[in-house]
């Protein structure tokens, strides 16, 4: 019996660990000498429309607050190498 109960739980950490992971590798694998400034970032994400409040640079990945064009707060998560958005929190 606790051998099937361990056989079960095993696929659950495995996911987890691999999602636990992902979330430490950050938004980009480039070095810091390609990140862009966070004037930079800015400036990629107006031309794009968004209104920016404040862009910061933690752990690898550039977090920007913003609004939409339709007036929506949102917190963007930006790869600072390239200023994509990997993440959008609305």
């Amino acid at each position: 019996m606790r051998t099937l109960f361990f056989a079960a739980l095993l696929p659950v950490l495995a996911v987890g660990w691999a999602a636990y992971a992902k979330d430490d590798e950050g938004c980009t694998r480039a070095p810091k000498e390609q990140w862009l400034s966070t004037e930079q970032l800015k400036a990629k994400l107006t031309e794009q429309g968004f209104t920016v409040s404040k862009v910061e640079i933690e752990d690898g990945c550039a977090e920007a607050d913003a609004k939409a064009k339709d007036g929506k707060e949102t917190e963007l998560h930006l790869d600072p190498a390239t200023g994509n958005v990997v993440e959008n929190d609305d």
